[in-house]
């Protein structure tokens, strides 16, 4: 597992309406339609903190980018972010994500079951990296504008 993501360590989009799907699986997620012109990273698993524009609140997350394999209903790559300490809707609203860590690949998973027992490590593992040294370095980074406050 990488300590850290080979990728660009910052995200922004807006959230928009998704297929629902992780809120009838026990994750509701918040589907970013990232801005133009955006690298999004490579598909895959990963910690990080989510910057509500509006408000300034920082929230725990794990972030899901991939074609959603499980279920095979499309090829297009979507960003989803489940937030640990919340499960407020966020439609509409710019966010920024700040990645901390890679988890593990995108996989494609026998059962929805297999996928949502594969989640809830996922969210275990992130909640680890975010209390890490690495992790709270990447949270006074995303800090680093006036105004933001840290969601408890």
């Amino acid at each position: 597992m990488d300590d850290t993501p080979a990728v660009h360590a910052h995200l922004t989009g807006t959230v928009v309406h998704g297929a629902g799907r992780g809120r009838a699986l026990g994750f509701p997620t918040a589907n970013l339609a990232a801005d133009p012109g955006s690298r999004i990273p490579p598909s895959a698993i990963y910690s990080g903190w989510v910057v509500r524009h509006s408000t300034g609140v920082v929230h725990r997350g794990t972030i899901s980018i991939g074609s959603n394999p499980t279920f095979c209903d499309t090829a297009d790559v979507h960003v989803e972010v489940y937030c640990h300490d919340t499960s407020d809707e966020f439609y509409g609203e710019r966010v920024g994500v700040w990645f901390v860590a890679r988890i593990r690949a995108t996989v494609k998973f026998a059962s929805p079951k297999d996928l949502v027992r594969a989640a809830r490590q996922d969210v275990l593992r992130s909640e680890a990296l975010l209390a890490s040294d690495h992790g709270r370095r990447v949270l006074t980074g995303a800090l680093g504008t006036p105004g933001k406050t840290l969601s408890r």
